[in-house]
């Protein structure tokens, strides 16, 4: 509803003024009526007449957007749906409260006016952040991941359709990961990041999505997982970052608000409260929000704020651990906060023994092996543990690692099609055609096959890029909240068109409504009735006293003196579309 006005155009004209007469305590034509229910006074002194409960109604109608199904609504107030109807009925006889229609169903509409009014009540759950003091926003490692990918490397885990490891290849990586929480769901973050691919049923890396990660994931992997976690209930994200903004909310209003937009797009969720509080944990612990030392106030942390607003992130210069120990035995001793882009590196030319608060790593002739097929050389390798290292290179790490290096012979493919290899010994596939001497033709097709004989030989190909390294980064998808999808604004449905809401409410069928002219005969009050003219088509109004009930052929009669027209007349109580209340 765009305006009071809108609204007001949209009562029957035969109500309005009977309409005005109840709310104002005078009659008034729409014109009129709608100026009045505009008068800013006038709501001020509403409002302020109003309870707790009846005011927390309204901001619930005002955050769900101001039109609000019926079955939305119960679904907020699940507890005491008497209760709420016993508000609404309140603030309906106020004028601040409609009705869409008589079917006791329709759409609960907020007056227009009222929202000015409203959002600086809200505001009351809003502060300034510069005057509170926060604790600090935690941080999250992507410490796990990166250990997880290291894991892979070292071993071929074969896995079904979907990419699920077998049983074995589960049990592997929990005995290398150790204490690692939630090692599932950190596999298959990687897996919908794009680090982790499958190539012939088994398990591999994907390079440029896992260098990355690394390198930009402790910013960017926080406000990935707050998007992530709104996926189920699309817009969750863009309300939370639209209703917060870089103020500070109170705890208890931001969950209340989420739970009302979740039931707004499904009234029938259950758990939601638990659900939204659970979230808004999880938003804390990834250090997406800050909450103050009560608890009782929460706003997004800067950098996160930041990224949802512009969707860009800012890679912060983190100072990382950058020293480990390599030990005389090849093991290497790598502490909790060491740089993720060299632990990366360090997972290639080094096998992962156990993941904890300081790693073991155990350099081995495989794990070398492996680095070379990943386009390390000799010195690349000592250059790194070099820089790496806290203390001097034990001398016999350099030399086994020098002597497993010269172990292996060296090839190069030339443009996919040619292979030169000198002094090939026994390492030469079968099926090369020698076109000069030490260079071959590959045939067409057979290049993995190739590849993969010479990798089994320790022979070290130069210009191929091995089929289990992927050339894509890492699967971000969208660094801003969705945004929210507008619904449609509620039609103008059904011909009894918009009253205050329980002002005017549909005759009970059966003897219900009966019995509702058997009361007003005995108390001898009157009863206004919304009754076709001539008995169908046109509603009218009709304010009666009923002076005798019967019925005729099975059908209930009323007979009652009208007092708009002063006489005399009968109706069809079947017919009677609605009543109006508390005459």
């Amino acid at each position: 509803m765009t305006s009071t006005y809108d609204l007001v155009s949209r009562i029957p004209a035969y109500m309005v003024e009977i309409l005005s007469t109840r709310i104002l305590g005078k009659p008034a034509d729409a014109c009129r009526l709608a100026e009045e229910l505009s008068d800013e006074t006038r709501l001020k002194r509403v409002l302020g007449q109003l309870t707790d409960r009846q005011l927390t109604l309204l901001i619930d109608l005002y955050e769900l957007g101001g039109s609000v199904p019926w079955d939305v609504l119960t679904a907020v107030h699940l507890s005491g749906h008497d209760e709420l109807r016993e508000d609404l009925s309140a603030l309906g006889l106020r004028g601040v409260v409609f009705q869409g229609g008589l079917s006791g169903r329709d759409p609960v509409i907020l007056l227009p006016s009222l929202y000015p009014l409203l959002d600086e009540v809200r505001r009351r759950h809003f502060a300034d952040p510069g005057d509170i003091t926060w604790t600090e926003p935690e941080r999250v490692s992507i410490r796990g991941h990166i250990a997880l990918l290291n894991a892979l490397r070292m071993s071929r885990i074969r896995c079904r359709a979907g990419m699920e490891p077998f049983k074995r290849g589960w049990q592997f990586l929990e005995e290398r990961l150790g204490e690692l929480p939630e090692c599932e769901r950190v596999y298959w973050e990687l897996v919908e990041l794009g680090c982790i691919e499958e190539k012939n049923g088994v398990l591999s890396i994907s390079s440029e999505a896992a260098r990355e990660l690394a390198a930009e994931g402790d910013a960017r992997y926080p406000v990935w997982r707050f998007i992530r976690s709104c996926k189920d209930y699309p817009g969750l994200d863009h309300k939370a970052f639209t209703l917060m903004g870089d103020r500070a909310l109170q705890w208890d209003y931001l969950a209340r608000s989420l739970k009302n937009f979740i039931l707004s797009r499904n009234p029938d969720e259950t758990g939601v409260e638990g659900m939204v509080r659970g979230l808004i944990g999880q938003w804390l612990d990834l250090g997406v929000m800050q909450a103050d030392r009560a608890n009782r106030w929460l706003k997004f942390a800067e950098p996160v704020y930041q990224a949802l607003k512009t969707g860009r992130i800012e890679i912060s210069l983190k100072a990382y651990g950058e020293e480990v120990v390599v030990q005389p035995d090849m093991e290497v001793l790598v502490p909790g906060n060491f740089d993720p882009v060299d632990l990366l590196n360090l997972g290639e030319i080094a096998d992962l023994m156990r993941s904890d608060v300081v790693s073991i790593y155990r350099i081995t002739k495989r794990s070398i092996s492996r680095a070379l097929h990943l386009g390390w050389d000799l010195d690349k390798i000592g250059a790194f543990l070099e820089r790496t290292s806290r203390h001097e290179l034990p001398d016999n790490v350099n030399k086994t690692i020098r002597g497993w290096v010269m172990a292996h012979s060296e090839a190069r493919i030339l443009r996919g099609t040619f292979l030169v290899l000198n002094d090939a010994g026994g390492a030469l596939p079968p099926g090369l055609d020698e076109v000069l001497p030490g260079v071959y033709r590959v045939p067409e097709n057979r290049e993995e096959e190739v590849l993969a004989s010479l990798a089994n030989n320790d022979v070290i190909v130069r210009g191929a890029t091995p089929s289990w390294e992927g050339g894509q980064g890492a699967r971000w998808g969208m660094m801003v909240p969705t945004k929210l999808t507008q619904k449609k604004e509620w039609k103008e449905a059904r011909k009894e068109g918009i009253f205050p809401f329980g002002m005017v409410t549909p005759l009970p069928y059966g003897a219900k409504g009966e019995g509702i002219f058997e009361k007003a005969l005995l108390d001898g009050r009157s009863v206004v009735i919304f009754y076709p003219r001539h008995g169908y088509g046109e509603i009218q109004v009709k304010k009666i006293s009923p002076v005798y009930l019967f019925r005729k052929g099975g059908i209930p009669f009323v007979e009652a003196f009208c007092e708009d027209t002063g006489e005399g007349e009968m109706f069809d109580i079947t017919k009677i579309r609605a009543m109006l209340l508390n005459c």
